[in-house]
């Protein structure tokens, strides 16, 4: 059994793969996006899709969900009624770093990405 560890992990298994699934998601618009925009200048819009991809993929690989942070909640079992809340401050600021941490990396990411896309296929 997997338990809450403040700032290292809040979900479970079914979490996870919510998380794989919404960052496979977004990368699949951002292929499409790019798809239909190559050539244009506005193919720089796949930053969006891209960010959610790498979202996704962080908060899977890292096990993290980053909204069940800043809600101060984790979730193991993945069906939302066995959600325990976080019962102390100091693990909920751990919890907001981590947040913090998977949200610069997908948005670094996503910036480094688009530029490699825009300049191929803008």
């Amino acid at each position: 059994m997997v338990l809450y560890n403040p700032g290292v992990c809040n979900i479970g298994k079914n979490e996870i793969r919510k998380r794989y699934l919404l960052g496979l998601v977004g990368f699949l618009v951002a292929i499409v996006f790019v798809y239909f925009l190559r050539g244009s200048f506005w193919v720089w819009l796949s930053f969006f899709p891209f960010m959610a991809g790498f979202e996704g993929a962080y908060q899977g690989y890292f096990k993290f969900c980053a909204g069940f942070a800043r809600a101060g909640i984790y979730d193991f079992e993945g069906s939302g009624g066995k959600r325990g809340k976080v019962g102390s401050t100091v693990g909920h600021l751990k919890d907001l770093v981590m947040a913090r941490k998977i949200h610069i990396y997908s948005f670094v990411s996503s910036v480094v990405l688009t530029i490699l896309v825009w300049l191929a296929f803008g």
